[in-house]
């Protein structure tokens, strides 16, 4: 069974995910001031959660079990802004999904220009 995602935090934010399967995983958010900083521009902690999130629906297209896991690690170098009004498009790609460990990582990319936002790297526990 697929865990719904598509509830919480990830509603909050206005997460969109747009395809995930086969250890990839794509989702976009508009840049609205629900995730701005008070430079209006994409938060950090929305950054860092959009990372999780977009992780986790790849780790889970690639587990046989489904499983969702717990983030242990999450790592994530900013590299440019997005402003408000744009939109951000996160790629995750599953690098590996073991008995216990789960690793991902997700580029974080303005849809107008392709620049990259961030890049991020998560771990999960999948259970023993």
């Amino acid at each position: 069974m697929t865990p719904r995602f598509e509830v919480g935090l990830a509603t909050t934010c206005g997460f969109r995910v747009v395809s995930h399967g086969d250890g990839k995983a794509v989702c976009e958010v508009d840049v609205t001031p629900a995730v701005q900083n008070v430079s209006g521009n994409l938060h950090g902690g929305a950054i860092a959660t959009l990372v999780d999130h977009v992780g986790t629906w790849a780790i889970v297209s690639a587990d046989r079990q489904g499983r969702p896991g717990v983030t242990t690690d999450l790592n994530v170098s900013y590299l440019a802004p997005a402003p408000a009004g744009a939109t951000v498009v996160a790629q995750a790609a599953v690098l590996k999904v073991g008995k216990t460990l789960a690793f991902v990582t997700v580029d974080v990319r303005r849809k107008d220009d392709g620049v990259l936002v961030a890049q991020g790297r998560m771990t999960k526990f999948q259970g023993a």
